[in-house]
């Protein structure tokens, strides 16, 4: 684990807060949104990305999505 960015988030982003950053970049990991490639979307994968934008937004942050091309469906 590089930063543990989804166990870290809330400190994460206060401090990206605290730099005074109007943006934030950041990919959407496909297998933790789809994790078996089809069917229903991971309820709980969906959630993290949800608080983390209502986080970004609730800061001024203005949140700019990709998804990580290297996670690709099976």
């Amino acid at each position: 684990v590089a930063c543990d960015h989804y166990h870290r988030w809330e400190e994460d982003l206060a401090m990206i807060k605290d730099l005074g950053m109007d943006s934030y970049r950041f990919s959407i990991s496909w297998p933790r949104i789809q994790p078996k490639g089809r069917g229903a979307p991971n309820k709980q994968g969906v959630a993290f990305y949800d608080r983390l934008v209502d986080r970004l937004l609730e800061y001024g942050i203005s949140p700019i999505p990709t998804l990580y091309h290297w996670d690709l469906p099976q």
